[in-house]
């Protein structure tokens, strides 16, 4: 699954890794992969790639106007519009990997800039072996490699970390940072380093040997739930949720979920909670989810606590996690109509994949279940996995909706529940 191969390969160490590079290699295909973050940020022929933007960050934050390029919309939670810049500028002299923009009502609340991210660092480890190897020798090649790109990266990392901090303090009030905890469960918990600059505040997030951000803005909070929803009970909560749910006749959606695109990165199971977790209310991206989900630096998932993680996300926003390897399609389909999204881990068909785009863009329709032809067409056993979120049913037609962390966000999947449930590994349902 994006390397997830996740239930089997969750404990596993660099022997695991190894063994699912040189198995299968990835459980996605990269042909399947088109919709990037970071490849148009690296792509894009921006004049501001190598301009250093602190001076109008600082302004546009200080209420001096408007933040200049292109900015891309993605998943947002609530009120509040998230965005990334597509270019590559700098901000304190150092090079960002994304500059991302959080807007509420058309004001600009905070920025948020990574500076060195593992996850965009290893993508998916892809490079091509020499055929003339025994597989003892590839698999010293790949330690070989994954070694030499390791120690780049914490080189990297321990590089920007020094000069985004010293750049901090040279603007700061003062020089001696405050130490805050960010957010409630142990394991989403995010030690951090906060600084003045005048009325903003700037929060310094290093996660070791993974993750270098600085967040800028005016009122930050100590959680990860959004301002407009952090005082709510759990009576107000559910009628949040399930005022997202839109219903005609037998169908039932719900409305708002964007996907957060995966990239070039082994994260079907990292984006799909992302975007669950924007729509509950948390301000929680892929990358940090990876970093507290222990994700080491492999280009692959191997060895990361994934079904903690995700029972971590339903806590921080109040709910409970229910996990199953039984689909059950009565319990799918009453969190959907209470605006609770369903993650799957299901068994993954490039061919099907491209029946569900056909059929998504009204170019084909799903086949009957009941037929035996067709149901030899659904992925077995041996199939790699990937995640999906489940964003509503229709009744009338037995079909449920789902999105995917690289498609269009305007345009849900739609699978018969019999395949679903076929091919489903594990479920998440979120629980009041």
């Amino acid at each position: 699954m994006d390397g997830q191969a996740s239930g089997k390969t969750e404990r596993g160490g660099v022997k695991s890794v190894v063994a699912l590079i040189l198995s299968a290699g990835l459980a996605v295909p990269l042909s399947a992969l088109p919709n990037t973050i970071i490849g148009p940020i690296v792509q894009a022929n921006s004049p501001l790639n190598g301009e250093d933007l602190t001076d109008p960050v600082l302004a546009a934050l200080e209420g001096g106007g408007g933040l200049p390029g292109e900015w891309v919309a993605e998943a947002g939670v609530g009120s509040a519009e998230i965005s990334h810049l597509l270019a590559r500028p700098e901000l304190f002299g150092r090079e960002v990997v994304i500059l991302r923009a959080v807007r509420r009502n058309g004001d600009l609340e905070r920025v948020e800039a990574t500076f060195a991210d593992a996850g965009s660092f290893f993508g998916y480890f892809d490079e091509k072996l020499p055929e003339n190897l025994t597989r003892r020798q590839r698999e010293e090649e790949v330690r070989r490699r994954l070694a030499v790109r390791q120690q780049e990266f914490a080189t990297l990392y321990q590089e920007s970390l020094a000069a985004v901090r010293g750049a901090v303090v040279s603007r700061a009030d003062r020089q001696r940072p405050r130490t805050e905890k960010i957010g409630k469960g142990r394991m989403l918990r995010a030690e951090v380093e906060e600084w003045q600059v005048g009325e903003l505040t700037l929060r310094l997030l290093a996660a070791e040997d993974r993750l270098v951000r600085l967040v800028i803005g005016k009122d930050l909070g100590e959680v990860w739930m959004d301002r407009e929803f952090a005082d709510e009970d759990d009576r107000e909560r559910a009628a949040r949720l399930k005022g997202s749910v839109k219903t005609d006749g037998e169908s039932v959606r719900i409305e708002g979920l964007d996907p957060i695109p995966q990239g070039y990165r082994p994260y079907c199971g990292l984006n799909s909670l992302a975007m669950v977790a924007r729509h509950l209310g948390l301000h929680l991206d892929e990358d940090w989810l990876a970093a507290a989900a222990g994700f080491r630096n492999t280009g692959s998932a191997a060895g990361s606590n994934m079904v903690r993680l995700y029972q971590a996300v339903a806590s921080e926003a109040g709910l409970g996690m229910d996990r199953s390897s039984r689909f059950d399609e009565f319990t799918v389909r009453d969190a959907l109509a209470e605006g609770r999204p369903v993650i799957v881990w299901r068994r993954y068909s490039p061919r099907r994949n491209r029946l569900h785009d056909r059929v998504a863009a009204g170019r084909a329709e799903l086949p009957d279940p009941s037929s035996a032809e067709e149901t030899a067409s659904w992925p077995g056993e041996d199939a790699p996995l990937h995640a999906s979120v489940l964003t509503g049913f229709d009744g009338d037609r037995n079909e449920v909706y789902f999105l995917e962390s690289w498609t269009g966000r305007d345009r849900p999947r739609r699978m018969r529940f019999e395949e679903m449930a076929a091919t489903a590994y594990l479920t998440f349902v979120f629980t009041e």
